[in-house]
């Protein structure tokens, strides 16, 4: 089982590693550089969802082309994208993830939903990207490679890669159940 992460943040990475560890304990995890083809601050569920396809499509392919897999071997690409919606008057965080595989068999999941201070949404509103912008609040640098905003909201409580894991566990699992209703078939028939 290879996987190809459209990122090369150690978050992300691990993220994704975490997520899988359960089920494939022996597979490559190897993150790529690819661009998500949207823009460095996505706003909304649809361009933040669209840049975790585009990246998990990116490192599929880059991935596919690296490494010389053997025939029928799995792959997947995987990309974790974050973002913040409006809600009303509120901004929130929000975070999407996409699996795709050599099949052209794509899965995804939303999650980790929490609502952005008004400081730093006023900001992000003006055209700032929220990682920089954490960085510079707090001083300490790459913020996003690192705790990111949900571990300076919640003073370590939650970090970023237990943010991301979950939800590219969730993202993994609807892949890997993707059998689904063939199998609900095959056994009301039996």
């Amino acid at each position: 089982m290879h996987i190809f992460v459209g990122s090369q943040n150690p978050v992300k990475i691990n993220a994704v590693t975490i997520a899988a560890s359960e089920t494939w304990p022996t597979a490559i995890v190897e993150g790529f550089d690819v661009p998500s083809g949207i823009d460095e601050q996505p706003i909304g569920d649809k361009m933040t969802r669209q840049g975790a396809l585009n990246r998990a499509h990116a490192a599929l392919h880059d991935g596919a082309a690296q490494f010389d897999l053997e025939k029928g071997a799995v792959a997947l690409g995987v990309g974790l994208e974050g973002g913040v919606m409006e809600f009303g008057d509120e901004m929130w965080s929000t975070v999407w993830v996409a699996v795709v595989d050599t099949q052209g068999v794509t899965a995804e999941a939303n999650g980790a939903r929490f609502k952005v201070p008004e400081v730093v949404a006023e900001k992000i509103r003006a055209g700032e990207e929220m990682g920089p912008l954490v960085s510079k609040i707090t001083g300490e640098s790459d913020v996003r490679k690192k705790q990111g905003f949900i571990g300076v909201l919640t003073d370590g409580f939650v970090d970023r890669t237990e943010e991301y894991s979950g939800i590219a566990k969730m993202a993994l699992g609807v892949w890997y159940g993707r059998n689904w209703q063939q199998t609900l078939e095959h056994t009301q028939q039996e």
